[in-house]
């Protein structure tokens, strides 16, 4: 309650805030490399990346120092996948509900796929900083869940939290303390979702909620401080040692999961 008041009354403020943040803040370009292939002549696990900048890998300057990339890297030793990426700047969970949505040619190299073994999102950055609200969000979130699992049939779906936008330096406080507060909000929600969808005993896939653990190890440093070093020159986005990271949870979820049969 508390929040919700002091968001009321600082709205003017925040307003400008977001503005001028939208305006000064360098627009990174998505890295090149492929988007779609496979590792190795054997693939026995299919990947499916959706989501927003994040997902696409804004921040670095190649794939493969990207979530794709880090994580294909990672399951190099132990099995084949065959990869697919569907990531854009700017999307929401509205408008990737809609694409998904749109006619789709069943020669399209990524969307015209039947089946994926695991899927993992990253959606809400953009919704968090629109209008739209957490109840709003999450019949979206929730819509979006139902479509790629009766689409692809995945395993395993990795649903990427909310960033800790409380700790961005790109944002000045008052706006940072607001975004990150309604990422922690919107965060809680969307756990009970996955709980409750879960506990569905009709549904063939798994839901598992990802959080990245940004522990800072140099105690000299301020939280925010470390941020800058981890995190993209804009501050924004995720740099190299952050996909890594988010990556690492990634196959420890697939392999842990038992979603696929390792060599190793």
């Amino acid at each position: 309650m508390l929040y919700h008041g002091l968001s009321i009354m600082l709205a003017p403020v925040l307003i400008l805030q977001g503005l001028k943040v939208r305006r000064t803040t360098p627009r990174l370009a998505e890295p090149e490399g492929e988007r779609v292939g496979q590792t190795g002549p054997n693939p026995t696990l299919s990947l499916l990346i959706l989501g927003d900048s994040a997902a696409a890998g804004v921040g670095v300057i190649n794939q493969s120092e990207a979530l794709l990339g880090q994580i294909l890297k990672l399951l190099s030793p132990k099995v084949d996948v065959n990869y697919a990426l569907f990531a854009k700047t700017g999307a929401t969970t509205s408008s990737t509900l809609q694409a998904l949505n749109e006619p789709v040619d069943c020669s399209h190299p990524i969307l015209g796929q039947t089946h994926f073994d695991v899927i993992v999102t990253s959606l809400g950055v953009n919704d968090i900083t629109s209008s739209v609200n957490c109840e709003k969000w999450l019949q979206q979130q929730q819509q979006f869940f139902e479509l790629i699992r009766e689409r692809y049939q995945p395993k395993l779906i990795l649903v990427t939290a909310l960033p800790p936008l409380g700790l961005f330096p790109a944002l000045p406080n008052p706006l940072r303390w607001s975004l990150g507060k309604r990422a922690n909000q919107f965060n809680s929600r969307l756990q009970q979702l996955l709980l409750k969808l879960n506990q569905q005993g009709k549904l063939t896939s798994q839901f598992s909620m990802i959080t990245l653990p940004l522990d800072n190890p140099q105690p000299e440093l301020s939280m925010l401080e470390f941020m800058r070093q981890v995190m993209a020159s804009d501050g924004f986005h995720p740099g190299a040692p952050i996909y890594n990271a988010w990556a690492g949870l990634v196959v420890e979820q697939i392999l842990d999961g038992a979603v696929v049969r390792t060599c190793a």
